[in-house]
């Protein structure tokens, strides 16, 4: 079956399975790798993919760490969340435990490019313990449009498990949005495995507390 038809087909199933909840849940594509060997580097990814329908109520959180013209502008920004200026940013050098907490706050950390190195010494660690790394901003770039293209954004990694997975939306979206996001991730994953197709043992789609439906594709796709 044809990826677009196979993602339409379980998304529909996945979402009239289970018990409807007291709040809205997040709809997640898993897909399982086969013959790859992740001791290399090069069959291990990160991926920050853009959803062309966004996350609906699930929308990332960005925050922007800048100083002069640029954390004006992105506080003017409807897509940036909060704003952190250089002082804010240097009394968590040294402390540990604010900057994880400060980390775990928000999905994306957009960096004026001059306060980069700044954002390594207190942030570094902290980040990259959880799979997260600031995204230079240089002078002048529109950070509204940046920040609006993170804020649709989900991050997919590939690293020890053979394994890439992530929210595509929520329940309350268009089943068409939702396939359309699917198909998107199940894509770009696709094209970084090195046998592409042939490297899927199976993929499945699943409301947060729902039960996972198979995507039926076949491997030559």
């Amino acid at each position: 079956m044809a990826a677009v038809e196979a993602v339409r087909e379980a998304m529909r199933e996945a979402l009239a399975k289970g018990k409807q909840r007291k709040f809205t849940q997040s709809v997640e594509l898993v897909i399982n790798l086969k013959d790859i060997d992740l001791k290399k580097p090069e069959n291990r990814f990160t991926e920050v993919i853009e959803l062309p329908h966004g996350l609906g109520s699930k929308a990332r959180k960005v925050a922007v760490i800048a100083s002069g013209a640029l954390a004006v502008e992105a506080r003017k920004s409807p897509n940036v969340d909060r704003v952190f200026e250089r002082e804010e940013i240097e009394v968590l050098i040294g402390n540990k435990k604010a900057a994880k907490k400060l980390a775990r706050q928000f999905d994306y950390f957009l960096v004026d490019t001059s306060l980069i190195s700044l954002v390594a010494r207190a942030l570094g660690a902290a980040l990259g313990y959880i799979g997260k790394a600031p995204v230079p901003v240089p002078a002048g770039a529109d950070v509204n449009a940046l920040a609006s293209r993170y804020k649709r954004s989900v991050t997919v990694r590939v690293r020890k498990n053979p394994q890439a997975n992530c929210i595509i939306g929520t329940e309350e979206m268009s089943p068409d949005q939702l396939v359309e996001n699917a198909v998107t991730v199940l894509n770009r994953v696709v094209e970084k495995l090195p046998k592409r197709w042939a490297n899927v043992k199976s993929a499945y789609i699943k409301r947060a507390m729902g039960e996972p439906v198979e995507l039926k594709i076949r491997e030559s796709e």
